[in-house]
């Protein structure tokens, strides 16, 4: 036991010298004296400082994001931030669902009755969340929504040219207006948008829905070409459809023009100025 611990002893106190030399004449350049505990030392502290270095990179850089060193506690603005992300995206999901309810049965030629009554409330707790949030930040003060345009503000465009033959009558369930108008004549887009539908139904034949801002939706059927694919923008008096007499409620050539605000059927004589 005592001789493997001199030899130990012996092993860490013998000195190594390191020597670079010229190939061409030898000449010495570089002499470098080396024992164990040097090499331990130095390899430590290699160890330690690399360490250092990624700790630092991790800590103080963008890489904290990829690999925290830290709780992931986020700071107040960074919660306010998100809250207003989530509240977007929830609203978002609902005029997503409510706009699928109101396609369905607006192509079917039912009655839509959608219960809108819990639509405010939702905004108001929105709203009181995003406060709470944004309390402890900046002083916050929740915009308040505009009020309601009157119909002659929106601006819409003329979707044909001819003679109006039947006119919106909830009594008669009848939620459009009924342009009477040659074969083949164009069809326009009341405002821009984006084609929700554009294709077959049974009852209104060549059909084509389109999405506006304000939650607006326009309907346009009956028509013998559509123009527009699913999916395609459009702007005010773009070119949509051809006048037609498909569908099996079709009575000779005509457009069959419906007008939805916020999933509700309105007069569209009351925005348009046929």
């Amino acid at each position: 036991m005592g001789s493997f611990r001199k030899k130990i002893s012996t092993t860490f106190k013998s000195r190594y010298r390191i020597i670079l030399r010229k190939d061409e004449n030898l000449e010495e350049k570089v002499s470098i004296i080396l024992t164990p505990w040097n090499v331990l030392i130095a390899i430590c502290s290699g160890l330690f400082l690399f360490g250092l270095l990624i700790y630092l990179l991790l800590a103080y850089t963008p890489l904290n994001y990829i690999f925290p060193t830290k709780s992931a506690k986020y700071s107040s603005q960074e919660q306010y931030e998100m809250m207003l992300k989530i509240d977007s995206l929830e609203t978002s999901l609902y005029q997503l669902r409510l706009q699928s309810e109101v396609l369905g049965k607006v192509l079917a030629g039912e009655d839509v009755n959608i219960d809108l009554s819990g639509t405010d409330t939702e905004i108001e707790e929105s709203e009181a969340i995003i406060e709470k949030a944004s309390s402890n930040v900046i002083a916050t003060e929740v915009a308040l929504r505009p009020a309601e345009a009157s119909p002659q503000d929106y601006n819409f465009f003329i979707p044909l040219s001819g003679v109006i033959t039947d006119t919106f009558n909830l009594d008669r369930k009848h939620f459009a207006t009924d342009i009477s108008a040659k074969s083949n004549s164009v069809i326009k887009s009341v405002q821009k948008g984006s084609v929700i539908f554009s294709a077959w139904t049974p009852g209104g034949g060549h059909t084509l829905v389109v999405q506006h801002p304000n939650n607006f939706v326009s309907v346009y059927k009956h028509n013998a070409v559509l123009l527009k694919k699913e999916g395609t923008f459009v702007n005010a008096g773009d070119a949509i459809a051809l006048v037609g007499n498909t569908g099996e409620l079709a009575s000779g050539p005509h457009l069959h023009f419906e007008l939805w605000k916020k999933g509700i059927a309105v007069n569209p004589q009351q925005y348009i100025n046929f």
